[in-house]
């Protein structure tokens, strides 16, 4: 089990504060899903000036998802975009030498009349990204994108579970959205446990996606690590907080210290 702490507390200007965190955080298993920004030329600059710091901590990636849209068909200037920023995540994959990136099929709201060529074209899609890369040789994990509230949900719990038995990537589950959705948690992660090797992990209030701290919400986080234990003790852990949560760094260290101490029997 590895924990990491996501970028996607920070706007682009406060990305060095992620290791104001992790100094606090004081634990040198605990790494980083850097949640790249391409469409901002400040993230960029500073993820340029900090990239030896980063390489100093284990690194997961979040795919690009400012500006993407992975159900665009080619010939689109969405499809472009994307698969540029997707292409720029892969070459950072490789200089940091990622764990994983991970992957939404949508972002965007969908209709009951385009959600089956949506499915389509971001099938489509990530086959191409799985071939690019299969050449720089990283890997991609699908995650369950979207909530109910937002009205850009492509797969439901079933149609989730069902593709992905279906592809050869692992899957990223993430705990907020599912719940937020209705699913029977402990039924996916059962289901999926030999697929599942990362989690999303946040809480929010079973309706939006609020990306709130672990224990502020009404999921039942305790009844989550026990089932984690239960069906996937080996996969990853990856607190990915709202930008409400940024300057709550005690908190956040909290949280870890929390969760290892669960885990390990404490």
């Amino acid at each position: 089990m590895n924990i990491f702490i996501s970028t996607n507390l920070y706007e682009p200007a406060q990305l060095p504060e992620i290791f104001s965190l992790m100094n606090k955080i004081d634990d040198p298993s605990v790494g980083i899903e850097l949640f790249p920004e391409w469409q901002s030329e400040v993230f960029c600059r500073s993820l340029a000036d900090y990239m030896e710091s980063f390489r100093q901590y284990p690194v997961s990636l979040h795919g690009p998802y400012y500006g993407t849209e992975h159900s665009k068909a080619a010939g689109t200037a969405e499809y472009t975009r994307s698969m540029d920023y997707f292409q720029r995540t892969l070459e950072l994959s490789q200089r940091l030498q990622s764990r994983y990136i991970v992957y939404h099929h949508n972002n965007c709201r969908v209709t009951a009349a385009g959600r089956q060529q949506m499915v389509s074209v971001s099938a489509e899609n990530l086959k191409q990204l799985r071939r690019e890369a299969e050449r720089c040789g990283a890997r991609i994990v699908v995650e369950n994108a979207g909530v109910l509230a937002s009205g850009n949900v492509l797969f439901n719990e079933e149609q989730f579970t069902h593709m992905a038995e279906s592809i050869p990537e692992d899957i990223l589950l993430d705990v907020g959205h599912a719940y937020a959705n209705g699913w029977d948690l402990a039924r996916v992660m059962k289901r999926l446990a030999h697929k599942i090797i990362a989690y999303h992990v946040h809480n929010n209030d079973g309706h939006e996606d609020q990306h709130n701290a672990i224990l502020d919400g009404t999921l039942d986080f305790a009844q989550f690590l026990a089932d984690y234990q239960l069906y996937t003790p080996a996969a990853d852990l990856v607190i990915e907080y709202g930008k409400q949560c940024a300057q709550n760094t005690g908190n956040i260290a909290n949280d870890v210290a929390y969760i290892k101490r669960i885990l390990q029997g404490g």
